[in-house]
């Protein structure tokens, strides 16, 4: 059960990044560099400061008990007026057994719980140091046995500056922790965008072809670990780039090659259909042979034109034209649409936008007209029959929409039928070659725009053709 749980919250944590893992990698780096340091530091100097807190201390100490040594061995003094005789340092008490009691210069004569432990070594006749918690800070008490006079003293001095000048230090080396890993985190964050910008680089450059755009390299490096990526990855690109222009020449060569036997056939049958001396079945069978040569004629036509597109070969100049315009050609196109702008019985619907048929639309005007045709001929033979025509503005795009009065596409084909030679079953029954609505996806992308199929108010499928409108047009 914990496995699982542990299982599960990772998957929950979003996966970490390469820049994030470098940031993160340096400021842990700086933050144990730094932790090292200051403790290092810290527990040096803390040596340090109390190893001459005590010498001074004890050589203080030293230095008084002879003061009293001295001032005792005078005849008739008193050891409370020798101890205050004494220019003991600020912070400092001092504490002399003798006689059989305890005099002090502190405000209490609490002598015994001042000195604590250290009056059993000097009661042994030894100088003793030790530090003691018994004051409000930390303090240090020396204590020396005076012999001569049959007495002990006792120092003790409270290490307040001390605990102050090592408080500053933790406060101060934490400070430079804290910065140390902010900079060690801006250091990574710049070591990571310096990796990253040839990625980024080759990402952009990988969009850039997948668009289309062949022509995509990436910058000679002067890096040398770099040139190598960079050779690599323009060879790439130039060996993808020769071999589609490689099987765009073929299919194109192909297509012309073709074209004159097919001619050729297409005259021959063009002459058996005009012969009266035919049987009912020759009849028949030149009639269905001329049905599949006009598909073949069809579908090398496309071929053709889709080689055409992969090639960049424009067909026509580039202009600017209305939207409006580019469809009425393409309804003329076909004679069973023929009678739609003159107001006839077709039966399609074509809605009137006067603002958005005026919109300009730079494009190759002849493939712009095959796209849309390719669409109409496409609703009209298998889509059930040409339903609606409408053109609308959407922001700096215009779309022109082909509906059908078909059962539509489902949604898991929707994307698939502009694949080169799909098939969809029913949609498909009548034949054709599978290339039209490939031809108008190139199209569109050739012209920065784009296609594609949605269902209708009324079920059907609507095939929408988009382009951006002429730069000198847009609001």
């Amino acid at each position: 059960m914990r496995v699982g749980l542990t299982s599960r919250m990772r998957r929950r944590l979003p996966a970490r990044g390469l820049r994030s893992s470098v940031v993160l990698a340096f400021a842990t780096g700086a933050l144990l560099i730094s932790v090292i340091l200051a403790l290092g530091t810290y527990f040096s100097a803390r040596h340090y400061l109390i190893e001459q807190r005590e010498s001074t201390a004890l050589r203080q100490a030293y230095t008084d008990a002879a003061l009293v040594r001295d001032g005792m061995l005078t005849s008739g003094a008193r050891v409370g007026d020798v101890l205050s005789a004494i220019a003991l340092p600020s912070g400092t008490s001092a504490y002399v057994r003798a006689r059989g009691g305890w005099y002090s210069t502190a405000l209490t004569d609490d002598g015994p719980g001042a000195v604590g432990a250290v009056r059993r070594h000097v009661a042994d006749g030894s100088a003793a140091l030790m530090w003691t918690g018994a004051t409000d800070s930390a303090a240090v008490v020396v204590g020396i046995p005076v012999p001569a006079v049959h007495a002990e003293y006792y120092e003790v001095t409270v290490a307040q500056e001390l605990d102050s000048t090592l408080g500053t230090l933790r406060t101060a080396l934490v400070v430079c922790a804290l910065l140390t890993t902010a900079a060690g985190a801006l250091l990574g964050w710049y070591a990571g965008a310096r990796v990253l910008r040839p990625l980024n680089e080759v990402a952009k450059a990988a969009a850039r072809i997948s668009g289309g755009d062949l022509d995509a390299r990436l910058d000679p490096s002067n890096d040398p670990d770099l040139a190598t990526l960079v050779g690599s990855f323009n060879n790439m690109v130039d060996t993808v780039a020769e071999r589609i222009a490689k099987d765009a020449r073929f299919a194109a060569d192909v297509s012309h090659e073709l074209r004159t036997p097919l001619t050729t056939l297409t005259t021959a049958l063009g002459v058996l259909r005009g012969s009266s001396e035919l049987a009912r079945p020759s009849r028949l069978a030149v009639h269905l042979m001329g049905a599949e040569l006009e598909r073949f004629r069809q579908a090398l036509e496309d071929l053709i034109a889709l080689g055409r597109l992969d090639s960049d070969v424009r067909e026509s100049g580039w202009e600017t034209l209305p939207m409006g315009e580019l469809v009425r050609l393409a309804l003329a196109d076909h004679s069973p649409l023929r009678d739609v702008e003159a107001g006839g019985s077709s039966g399609v619907v074509v809605l009137r936008d006067r603002t958005a048929e005026a919109s300009m639309v730079r494009v190759d005007r002849m493939q712009i007209r095959r796209a849309l045709s390719n669409l109409l001929m496409n609703a009209q033979t298998h889509g059930g029959g040409l339903a609606r025509v409408r053109i609308a503005t959407r922001g700096r795009f215009v779309d022109v929409h082909i509906e059908d009065a078909g059962p539509g596409v489902p949604l898991v084909d929707r994307e698939r039928i502009f694949e080169r030679f799909a098939r969809l079953g029913a949609r498909d029954a009548k034949g054709g070659s599978g290339l039209g609505l490939s031809i108008v996806e190139r199209t569109a992308a050739i012209h920065e725009g784009s296609v594609s199929c949605h269902e209708s108010a009324q079920g059907g499928a609507d095939f929408v053709l988009s382009l951006p409108v002429a730069v000198g047009e847009r609001q």
